[in-house]
């Protein structure tokens, strides 16, 4: 008898305090409006990415990643190589993934330009890239989707000009020295 009372003051404090709902940790099913400790509305965060050890880490990156298509596409890759008149490029940046995936396979390429604003940092894309070799043939038009604009260039001297539309200031040029086995790097700044 006394197994029955302790059963059913369980049952009691539990239709008492809200039910078993809350107890599972369950919504109710009334119309009531969520309770807050605040007036604003709940903030959702993207959770924390969890520790990687030391051997998850080694084994990524000993996973090689897919080779790239004959257009220079690859699965995994959300950026495409591009090949126009025997110059291979790449660009954007757009994204933490995007520089990742920019940085990785930024050893294919020996020309590499940074487009941003001056003092802020901020960074540019839609950039129209223009590079012209020695004798000031145009060798590449191409517009870059994001602040990062990588190039595959035979060795030799070059001269890249930079220019944001709607903007009403000149076109920015740098030259840069081509090396096989060195990667230039040209940053180009705007007020």
């Amino acid at each position: 008898m006394k197994k029955r009372y302790q059963a059913s003051g369980i049952a009691t404090a539990i239709l008492l305090s809200g039910g078993i709902l809350q107890l599972a940790g369950a919504q109710q099913m009334n119309n009531a409006p969520p309770t807050y400790l605040s007036d604003a509305p709940p903030r959702y965060q993207e959770p924390a990415p969890l520790p990687r050890t030391h051997s998850q880490a080694i084994s990524e990156s000993s996973q090689p990643s897919p080779p790239p298509d004959a257009a220079g596409w690859s699965p995994s890759s959300r950026l495409q190589v591009y090949n126009d008149q025997g110059v291979r490029y790449i660009s954007g940046g757009v994204g933490e993934s995007e520089r990742t995936e920019l940085n990785a396979q930024s050893s294919q390429f020996n020309l590499r330009l940074l487009f941003a604003m001056k003092g802020s940092g901020d960074y540019l894309s839609a950039v129209r890239v223009s590079i012209l070799d020695a004798r000031g043939e145009t060798i590449l038009v191409a517009e870059s989707k994001g602040p990062w604009f990588l190039a595959q260039l035979a060795p030799g001297d070059y001269t890249v000009e930079a220019s944001v539309p709607g903007q009403d200031q000149q076109p920015q040029r740098q030259t840069a020295h081509i090396k096989d086995s060195h990667q230039s790097r040209l940053d180009f700044y705007w007020r």
